[in-house]
């Protein structure tokens, strides 16, 4: 009975982390290892879908959500006000490889990883390009999608890195960079959402969550070279090409990223991705 209930206590205790497993999340969590960590959350990692669909059916207490899908589930979640992953304009991670210019596109292999990137490629190639192309998921190598009669591929994160930095593609296409372009704002990818539940339960440990994401911003602008030298050990990548990819990310969430993130919700609206625009709804 009292191990039962020992248990039944540390579960209460725990916080339910979500961790993006991508090279974009690394300089966000290192600090939460080297400064002041908290001994009180379980980081669960996984790609974006993943940590999606758990933080929805409540297997995740606090995680980074993609930007569609926490359009299309705002009324279950409230954002955390200081964090998100974000790029004001080129972001290198997000690409689409394309054996053709990106104007004359016809079909796209899809990953299934991003939501938003979806959506993202989708406004850009019907509301900048005037496109509607044919969309598939994407099985198999980029080489291979396109031998079997895609235009293009979309791709994000570390094997978008690897096509950009290492495969050199005659063509790619950044899409932080074309978004940039296209409406002047920044481009979010990523937001930080609680379960309303929990925040109702647990509103302080809420905020002492959000200051351990903020200080570790803080430690890694502080150890900047120690930072890169760490994920240049983590992941099969050189310094100076972490050190240029690292410089592009923000993890903060100012009133112009805000603005950006608004414009993508709306143009979602538009494309039909989403039924209409959502609210910010921030703690406080």
């Amino acid at each position: 009975m009292a191990e039962e209930q020992s248990r039944a206590a540390l579960d209460q205790a725990t916080i339910r982390i979500g961790h993006f497993e991508f090279l974009n999340g690394f300089p966000l969590y290192y600090g939460l290892e080297k400064g002041r960590g908290w001994s009180c959350f379980q980081l669960m990692r996984g790609v974006p879908t993943y940590l999606n669909r758990l933080l929805l059916e409540g297997e995740l207490d606090i995680s980074p959500i993609s930007s569609i899908e926490y359009a299309a589930h705002a009324g279950r979640l409230l954002l955390l006000p200081r964090v998100s992953i974000t790029a004001d304009g080129a972001v290198d991670s997000i690409r689409l490889i394309s054996s053709r210019p990106i104007g004359e596109v016809g079909s796209v292999a899809l990953t299934g990883q991003s939501a938003t990137s979806v959506v993202l490629l989708k406004i850009l190639l019907g509301q900048k390009y005037g496109l509607e192309p044919e969309y598939r998921p994407l099985t198999g190598t980029v080489a291979e999608a396109m031998a079997a009669g895609s235009d293009a591929v979309l791709l994000i994160g570390d094997q978008a890195l690897e096509a950009f930095y290492k495969e050199k593609w005659e063509r790619t296409y950044d899409l932080g960079e074309e978004w940039k372009d296209f409406t002047g704002l920044p481009m979010v990818f990523a937001v930080w959402g609680v379960r309303r539940e929990f925040f109702a339960q647990r509103p302080e440990e809420t905020f002492e969550v959000e200051d351990r994401l903020a200080y570790s911003m803080e430690y890694c602008r502080d150890h900047w070279d120690e930072v890169i030298a760490a994920g240049a050990k983590a992941y099969p990548f050189s310094p100076e090409l972490l050190g240029s990819y690292f410089a592009k990310l923000r993890y903060d969430f100012t009133d112009e990223f805000r603005r950006g993130l608004l414009e993508f919700y709306r143009r979602a609206a538009q494309v039909g991705a989403v039924p209409a625009a959502p609210r910010l709804e921030l703690i406080s």
